[in-house]
């Protein structure tokens, strides 16, 4: 493998001669670096897969059950590696996954080519391995739907110890194919160590890999498949439909991202990403840093299906905002790496390459600090995991313990089922994000508003794998908030928000229809807020009397007495960060200026939230320039065109907001007059603003 010359100075070059012939990896490292100090690391090492040298073995719904051979080893704290199972023990390895205490490790591994994966356990030392997964799923009977080829095996893969001792891990037991790729479905099963109290967690429809734990809340990270072949159409009479040509237009969502649950099942949220773009939500195998980064891995195409290229790591920090690039073109390692884990020192430990051949590498959590570990030429090292303990995240004790159901729903009226089901409840479909958060806008205030649910039962033999079912339409409350107490649980489902011509809601994000499918436990309740990517990551008021109260401005129409030129009207985007002249408003004078913003459904205000503008920009006017202020305000509240309201705020506004109460009043239209400002934009006096918020609920009969 070839390092940059950067590293020639770094780099001690041992050949080291290894007496194992397992499988044909009769070749030790040749090359071992110093890059710090780093713990007992426990990793595999893996043959290519026959025609597929650039391939990542165990990457992808492709690629997870390839078993091509691979030893399962560690790299002890000098550089020494040894292996961890005796010779002949098994054929493939995957996935190691070490116990908080350091004691044990959970791997994937089969014991032939052409065998199942299931999970394993081996003590630090080699000794006891034992089975923990076996071939004992319940076979249905013959002529029965699932008594098909395509799910005679299945595999157990992906190992990851709870804080409570078990393992959690991804298997396609569960048998359903996905609506694409001619793969079987994977979803999350936990299991105790010892292979007792087996049950699934999850209900997702294409997939869900990878899981590993948020070490400050204990909850399982894992990437989902995000794909629903089912599209929002507004000339179909049920809404949807399979044809892209007849769809509501909207962008191509197809890929990989995190979500979290608690290791129940229950509560599943985003756990990060950029939900302004789907394309930039990308995350497979997730982990969480202890400063909330979520670190990933991401291919193309963004489905990883049926095989991906431009394999890299990525980094949202602080978990909800665009991605950093860590490894690939221009980055420090350009080439293709995976397989990401987190050292007690806050280092990555990942698989990388810049061929085919990938081997260990370290880097700090930013992409800096790059140094190689091991290769072994010609072969792949992979998912590296710390041999050593850690902290224990929270136990999560959970509710949801009625194990999930062993087959999918195969008739439409289980989807009726009255008696297996979950409570919805999303306190209000029109709650929005904070201003400058990365959250889209919700779908813009109407009445008369309805709500689908739909959810599919599983066809093996038809195309995509499933049909549809309409479960529900029911209309969405006068306030924003939909309640539902009887929707079927634990199997894939997803939404769709109609107006009263049955024509699909649009926001700016695009149609407010799930582009995928979410799921919860039986007896238990999801509570959100919003309709849109994201919805799920927003914090969630503590009772329905809160929830109704929200931004209300992104439904505003806005209007100015004057715009000066190079300046936007972008006063109502939630956005205050950036040049005034792409986040917010500066009028053509300095007097006499007005901003309207007009709904067109009454809502009933209680106050506001004015921000000045941050900076002058640098491109329209110098830095001795007097920054833009607005020091009095005059506010008015009206109603069918008569003032209801008036307030006058005789301060400064502050470029971080200035809240302004009053006693709650029911309009239309809130007129904004700025009427002592200071500053000049290229040169002028003007007034600006960079953004409104304004608290408000609907008008409700």
């Amino acid at each position: 493998m070839h390092f940059p010359r950067s590293f020639g100075l770094l780099l001690a070059i041992v050949v080291v001669v290894l007496s194992h012939g397992h499988h044909g990896l009769d070749a030790g490292p040749r090359r071992r670096a110093q890059p710090g100090k780093l713990p007992p690391l426990v990793f595999v090492s893996r043959q290519p897969l026959p025609g597929e040298p650039a391939a990542i073995p165990g990457f992808g719904p492709h690629h997870r059950d390839r078993a091509p051979g691979g030893r399962l080893r560690v790299r002890e704290r000098d550089g020494s590696i040894r292996d961890l199972l005796p010779a002949g023990a098994l054929f493939d390895v995957a996935d190691p996954a070490v116990a908080w205490d350091g004691e044990r490790v959970a791997f994937a591994g089969t014991v032939s080519p052409d065998s199942a994966w299931r999970i394993w356990l081996v003590h630090r030392d080699g000794r006891g391995l034992m089975q923990v997964t076996r071939s004992d799923r319940v076979i249905p009977p013959a002529g029965a739907v699932f008594h098909r080829p395509e799910f005679a095996r299945y595999d157990d893969l992906d190992p990851c110890w709870l804080p409570d001792g078990r393992i959690v891990f991804a298997s396609t037991r569960f048998p359903q194919r996905a609506q694409q790729g001619d793969v079987l479905a994977t979803n999350l099963f936990v299991v105790h160590a010892d292979g007792s109290g087996m049950q699934r967690i999850t209900s997702e429809r294409n997939g869900a890999e990878e899981p590993s734990i948020d070490p400050l809340h204990g909850r399982i990270v894992y990437g989902r498949w995000l794909f629903n072949r089912y599209l929002p159409s507004d000339s179909e009479p049920q809404g949807i439909t399979l044809e892209r040509a007849r769809a509501v237009p909207q962008d191509t969502i197809d890929i990989w991202q995190a979500v979290s649950v608690e290791p129940d099942g229950d509560g599943i949220r985003l756990a990060g990403g950029d939900p302004r773009s789907h394309a930039r939500m990308v995350a497979y195998s997730p982990v969480v840093l202890r400063d909330s980064t979520l670190i990933a891995v991401s291919g193309v195409p963004a489905s990883l299906s049926p095989a991906a290229s431009d394999v890299g790591i990525l980094a949202y920090p602080r978990a909800f905002t665009s991605p950093r690039r860590l490894t690939g073109p221009g980055t420090a390692f350009p080439g293709q790496a995976s397989s990401p884990a987190v050292l007690p020192d806050g280092r990555l430990v990942f698989a990388g390459a810049e061929g085919a051949d990938l081997g260990l590498f370290v880097m700090r959590a930013d992409g800096s600090g790059l140094a190689p570990v091991l290769d072994e030429p010609g072969l792949h090292e992979l998912d590296p995991a710390i041999l050593a303990p850690r902290p224990v995240p929270p136990v999560i004790v959970g509710q949801c313990d009625l194990p999930a159901p062993e087959l999918p729903l195969t008739r439409a009226s289980e989807l009726a089922d009255s008696s297996y089901t979950f409570r919805f409840d999303c306190l209000n479909v029109f709650t929005t994000g904070p201003v400058n958060s990365p959250f889209p806008d919700a779908p813009p205030l109407a009445s008369d508003l309805r709500i689908r649910f739909f959810g599919v039962i599983a066809r093996p033999e038809a195309d995509g794998g499933d049909s549809l079912v309409l479960v529900r339409e029911m209309p969405v409350d006068p306030s924003g908030a939909v309640h539902v107490d009887d929707i079927r649980a634990d199997t894939p489902l997803f939404e769709q928000l109609v107006d009263s011509q049955g024509h699909v809601v649009r926001s700016a994000r695009g149609p407010a229809h799930v582009p995928g499918y979410n799921f919860a436990r039986l007896g238990a309740g999801t509570r959100c807020v919003g309709c849109h990517a994201g919805h799920s990551a927003l914090p969630v008021p503590t009772n329905n009397w809160r929830a109704k109260w929200f931004n209300a401005s992104p439904s505003a129409v806005v209007t100015v007495s004057s715009l000066a030129a190079g300046s936007a009207r972008a006063l109502v985007d939630r956005r205050t960060d950036g040049p005034v002249a792409d986040v917010g408003w500066v009028s053509g004078e300095a007097g006499g200026s007005r901003i309207r913003l007009a709904w067109n459904t009454p809502i009933e205000v209680r106050g506001l939230v004015l921000y000045s503008v941050n900076v002058v920009s640098s491109e329209v006017a110098s830095d001795a320039t007097p920054r833009l202020r607005v020091h009095e305000t005059e506010i008015v509240f009206l109603h069918a065109g008569h003032q209801v309201k008036r307030l006058s705020v005789r301060r400064t506004l502050s470029p971080h907001g200035t809240r302004v109460d009053c006693e709650p009043v029911s309009v239309d239209a809130i007129e904004i007059y700025p009427t002592r400002v200071s500053g000049r934009f290229r040169n002028r006096p003007a007034a600006a603003l960079a953004e409104i918020v304004t608290f408000a609920r609907l008008v409700e009969d």
